[in-house]
Order: C-alpha cells, then sequence, then structure tokens
C-alpha cells in the first residue's frame, strides 16, 4: 500500500511540475479529455501558466508566500522545508527555478520518506517524520491553495487537479495518524505551537558569566 502511496503522489508532483502536451494528455485518458482539441490544449497551458508561472490567480504553489505576513518568496518557510531535505541528506536541483518550499518539491519529499520507510524493518519514525513535516509544512496551506485555484481557473482539470492533491494528502494524513495511534491535532493547535517556538527562539537569550572564561571586574 504504502509503494501505490507513493506511486501516486509523484504522479501528483509530475502533474504540478510540468505542462500538458497532447501527447501527455492522450495518455492520460479519454476519461479526463473527452475531447482533445488545439482549444483545449490552450486552455490548460494558460492554466499551468496563470497557476504555476506568473501569478494572475495569486495562487502561488510556493509555501513563503502563504505563510509570509508580507507573502513573499523564498522566506523563512522556504529556509525551513530546506533544513528538513538537508535532514534526510536532500537538495533540490535548482532553488532559483522551482524553490524548496514548492509542492512539487514537497509532495516529493513526502514520497521519499515514505518510500524510505516502506524498506525500513521499523518504519514507524519515518512515518512519524513525514507526519510532522506534512503538518508544519504542506497542510498549512495546501487547502486554501487548492480552493483558490479551482475558483479561479478556466479548466476542470487544473481545478480538480488541485483539489484532489488537497484531499489526497488530507486522507494521507489521517492514514498515518491511524497507523501510529496518534491523533490529529488542529490547525488551530499547530499554529500555536510554532508560533510559540518562533517568539521562544527570538527572545533574547540571557548571557552567563563563568570565572575565568572572560575579563571581570
Amino acid at each position: 500500500m504504502m509503494l501505490e502511496i507513493v506511486a501516486d503522489l509523484r504522479l501528483l508532483a509530475d502533474l504540478h511540475a510540468t505542462e500538458l502536451t497532447q501527447e501527455r494528455v492522450e495518455t492520460l485518458g479519454k476519461g479526463l479529455f473527452p475531447t482533445i482539441s488545439d482549444t483545449l490544449l490552450d486552455d490548460l497551458a494558460c492554466d499551468f501558466a496563470d497557476i504555476y508561472l506568473n501569478g494572475k490567480f495569486h495562487s502561488s504553489p510556493q509555501e513563503s508566500v502563504w505563510l509570509d505576513d508580507d507573502e513573499l518568496v523564498c522566506q523563512r518557510p522556504m529556509f525551513e522545508v530546506r533544513a528538513w531535505y538537508a535532514r534526510h541528506g536532500l537538495a533540490v536541483p535548482n532553488w532559483r527555478c522551482m524553490a524548496d518550499d514548492h509542492l512539487v518539491n514537497q509532495l516529493l519529499f513526502i514520497a521519499h520518506l515514505l518510500d524510505k520507510a516502506a524498506e525500513n524493518a521499523e518504519p514507524l519514525t519515518l512515518l512519524a517524520e513525514t507526519s510532522r513535516f506534512m503538518d508544519e509544512h504542506l497542510l498549512r496551506w495546501l487547502l486554501p491553495f487548492a480552493q483558490r485555484v479551482s475558483q479561479r481557473c478556466a479548466t476542470p482539470f487544473y481545478a480538480g487537479l488541485a483539489l484532489e492533491t488537497a484531499r489526497y494528502c488530507e486522507h494521507l494524513r489521517d492514514l498515518l495518524a491511524e497507523i501510529l495511534e496518534i491523533p490529529r491535532v488542529s490547525h488551530e493547535e499547530i499554529e500555536a505551537r510554532l508560533n510559540a517556538l518562533q517568539v521562544a527562539a527570538a527572545r533574547p537569550q540571557t548571557m552567563q558569566y563563568y570565572p575565568g572564561i572572560a575579563p571581570s571586574w
């Protein structure tokens, strides 16, 4: 089951990462695209650009934009996500083209953790890591992203892709909670905990004097 989830996440990441070509549309099948025309391909290309490239819908696929007070890219969330990757020996190929906190990279990272868990005789630690990453990063902004895309894009495909990605990740998080036997906490509780950690980290630390280490008077 876990390997099927890994494959699903990688497929979702690929669909968010790459503009659809006629060949890819045909591969996805008639169920999604009953008719294939130049007009449909143009509409799909416009939606892809508006969602992922030019910001027309104000639906950035980067976490920083959703969590930063000034809605800027490449802010603190990106560096936090980068630190997660580094702890697992990973780094994005080119953060200037696709930032660390981009939806695609986060989906691929979750797939990586689950893939490693499937190979591990004691997977619970990796599953707990996955849950924590999803709570502290992807699931804090994925649903608002999906809702905005679905409301503003022109094609049912990209509306459905956004909403299905959010639903799939929420269901995955519920599954992890069941496997770990640790109930999910609310989004409000997560935000309160993370805010408290940020306040504590920003608080000036009291300097301590140790005799003999520095001059005294």
